[in-house]
C-alpha cells in the first residue's frame, strides 16, 4: 500500500508569483505618477540678441606660438618672453571692468608656457579663457 502524498507543487517557484505581483503594482504606480507629474520645468534660456562688448569688457588676448614666444592681440610684431609679458598684461587688464585673459596656444607650444599664464592669471584673480589655435 502506497500511502505517500502526491504533491505536484514544485517548491522552487514559491516566491515568483508574489514578485510578479509586486512588479505589476510598481509599474501601475509609476504610470499613474508620471501622468500626474508636471511636465514643465522652468529653464532659463539665453536670448538670441547679440550683445556688443565695449573695449573695456573684451578680454585681453595672449597668443603663444610654436617657439613659446608670447604676443598680445594676435599682433606678432612685438614678441615677449614670459617675464616681459606680465607687466604688459597687468597694465592692459587694469583697464578692464572684469579682468579676463584669453589664452590662445599653438598646437606645438609647450604645456609649460600655457600653464605659466594660467597660474599667473589664477594668482592675480584674472579669469583665464583658453582657446585653440592651429
Amino acid at each position: 500500500m502506497n500511502l505517500k502524498r502526491k504533491n505536484n507543487i514544485d517548491q522552487s517557484d514559491d516566491g515568483m508569483s508574489s514578485m510578479t505581483d509586486l512588479v505589476f503594482l510598481l509599474l501601475i504606480f509609476f504610470i499613474i505618477m508620471s501622468t500626474m507629474a508636471k511636465s514643465t520645468l522652468p529653464v532659463d534660456l539665453p536670448s538670441g540678441k547679440k550683445t556688443t562688448h565695449s573695449q573695456k569688457d573684451s578680454p585681453v588676448e595672449v597668443g603663444i606660438d610654436a617657439e613659446n614666444n608670447y604676443f598680445i592681440d594676435a599682433n606678432k610684431t612685438k614678441i615677449y618672453t614670459f617675464d616681459e609679458i606680465i607687466p604688459v598684461l597687468e597694465a592692459k587688464i587694469a583697464e578692464q571692468s572684469t579682468p579676463t585673459l584669453k589664452i590662445s596656444g599653438d598646437k606645438n607650444a609647450s604645456y609649460e608656457a600655457i600653464f605659466n599664464l594660467i597660474a599667473v592669471s589664477k594668482q592675480k584673480d584674472w579669469k583665464p579663457v583658453l582657446s585653440y589655435k592651429n
